[in-house]
């Protein structure tokens, strides 16, 4: 064998040991990824990606103005990080409020809410502290909502987004929070989708005099 060829085996047998240990690397990122899922409620009107199947819990959200709403918490816990999605259905009508001291007969306490929901939503995060390093107005879709970002005092950090789907009466309250050191997690809020009652994605369409096109016709989630 001349020394050529001996430089040319030497070559390949270290590339090939160098994609397996690339492989090696690579290998648990891929088998993480994989574990994530497109999980769809056609009942509540979403479909978000989650890192697994999540535990549903109903309950009731008592709003700014006296409500108390029916609820679903869709939450699971993952390789230190919390995952939360909060449905609120504001769809109710105004017997599902409590009457409270300074209402009367001209007040609507069910549309104050609906108008000040990601708002007071935003603030009920905010009240539980920490250092908040994004605060400000976002949207999926057109549908507006408001994100924020917070360290707390033992260094992990909260993801929220809120989004209000105001034709479907819901508000959707998205939270990963995740322990010191632990990746972000902007994309999971930021992939949820919403559907109308057939099941399709939504889309919507704002014009500079404020009016909104609804549209259906598009990609499958």
């Amino acid at each position: 064998m001349t020394n050529t060829e001996t430089y040319r085996g030497l070559t390949m047998q270290k590339l090939g040991l160098l994609a397996i240990s690339a492989s090696l690397i690579l290998m648990p990122a891929t088998l993480s990824a994989q574990d994530w899922q497109h999980y769809v409620d056609e009942e509540e009107l979403f479909a978000i990606n989650m890192p697994g199947e999540p535990e549903i819990t109903e309950t009731l959200y008592a709003s700014e103005y006296g409500g108390n709403l029916p609820t679903k918490i869709y939450s699971l816990n993952v390789d230190e990080a919390d995952y939360r999605i909060t449905v609120v259905n504001y769809g109710t009508d105004e017997q599902a409020y409590v009457r409270v001291d300074d209402h009367t007969d001209e007040d609507f306490p069910w549309l104050y809410d609906v108008r000040g929901s990601i708002a007071y939503a935003a603030h009920n995060i905010r009240e539980r502290g920490g250092d908040i390093t994004f605060d400000a107005w976002h949207h999926i879709e057109m549908v507006e909502g408001h994100q924020l970002q917070i360290t707390h005092l033992d260094n992990s950090r909260t993801y929220a987004g809120i989004y209000l789907y105001e034709d479907e009466g819901r508000l959707y309250i998205v939270e990963a929070k995740v322990s010191a050191g632990g990746l972000p997690q902007g994309l999971f809020q930021q992939s949820l989708s919403f559907l109308d009652q057939q099941g399709e994605r939504v889309r919507y369409i704002l014009y500079p005099d404020g009016s909104q096109e609804k549209r259906t016709n598009l990609e499958p989630y």
